[in-house]
């Protein structure tokens, strides 16, 4: 799993971006994050990802501190 911060959101389109440490950016959609998780930006959270054809996607993301 990546660490990172969540960057930009756009809560009413549904998705957003995560920064990582080494400054790359992964796309998500809200259907991406677990169940419960209610992000903000700035919160730090854990992610998979997957390559798509748009680039490097966050998958399976958990929210691990505000």
């Amino acid at each position: 799993m990546l660490t990172g911060k969540i960057k930009h959101l756009e809560r009413s389109k549904g998705w957003g971006f995560i920064e990582t440490e080494d400054e790359e950016d992964y796309f998500f959609n809200v259907s991406n994050v677990r169940p419960g998780q209610n992000l903000r930006l700035g919160d730090l959270v854990k992610f998979d990802f997957r390559q798509s054809q748009r680039g490097p996607s966050a998958i399976n993301i958990l929210k691990i501190k505000s």
